[in-house]
């Protein structure tokens, strides 16, 4: 890890950022890469806990636990826990398990894993300093503002600034973060269809308390719905 970290972040007085970022879960059944372990038929047809449990699971993409603790005595490590809705994310790429409900059971599951992470690490015990936010897509969509624009704007520029703080950088303003930044166009509800919609109501019925996870000194954008 020091020899990595040497190549790519080298000792020239300069401050090195290094954004690594991930789907959980990501990739198919059939991923062609070798060095990462495969997403699981089997979850679809599992508790969410039984996921969240599964070395499988808490080893696909990235084992965060792992991931931490081998990398946070060179570098400052931060989590940006990026939020979509629930409905969304599964009607979205349900066909990657096969059906909603797999999909869900999967999602879910993943959803418990990771909160049981932030949970367990909410500072950096090198630093002391907080290790994660939230950051909640919705409120920073042209759909969550029904065209008030000015008011979508303002919203993103108070994550950013929020953003540029929690990271430590000095630049708060970013005029064209969101340039090329589109939302879903696809339509959810139409794609899940009645019996899918019925499905993720009564999971998200068993989803109180897990999901999503509370940041405290919360901005309104980062108060998620699921």
């Amino acid at each position: 890890v020091d020899l990595t970290f040497r190549m790519i972040c080298p000792r020239d007085g300069r401050k090195h950022v290094i954004i690594e970022d991930n789907n959980f879960p990501s990739g198919y059944k059939n991923d062609m890469r070798t060095y990462r372990i495969h997403r699981m038929s089997w979850w679809g047809e599992s508790t969410m806990e039984e996921v969240a449990m599964s070395d499988t699971a808490q080893n696909h993409p990235t084992n965060l636990n792992v991931f931490y603790e081998a990398y946070s005595p060179y570098a400052d490590i931060k989590f940006v826990v990026i939020h979509r809705s629930f409905v969304e994310t599964v009607a979205s790429h349900y066909a990657f398990d096969g059906t909603v409900e797999k999909h869900s059971n999967v999602i879910r599951g993943y959803m418990l894993l990771l909160r049981r992470f932030l949970d367990s690490h909410s500072t950096d015990e090198h630093t002391g300093q907080k290790l994660w936010t939230l950051v909640c897509v919705e409120h920073l969509s042209e759909k969550s503002h029904a065209g008030d624009e000015e008011n979508m704007n303002l919203a993103r520029r108070n994550i950013l600034r929020y953003l540029a703080e929690f990271l430590g950088w000095s630049q708060e303003e970013c005029p064209e973060c969101f340039s090329h930044w589109r939302g879903s166009s696809k339509k959810h509800l139409k794609t899940l269809g009645q019996d899918g919609i019925e499905i993720l109501l009564e999971h998200m019925r068993k989803m109180g308390g897990i999901w999503p996870p509370v940041v405290e000194n919360a901005l309104q954008e980062q108060k998620c719905s699921l």
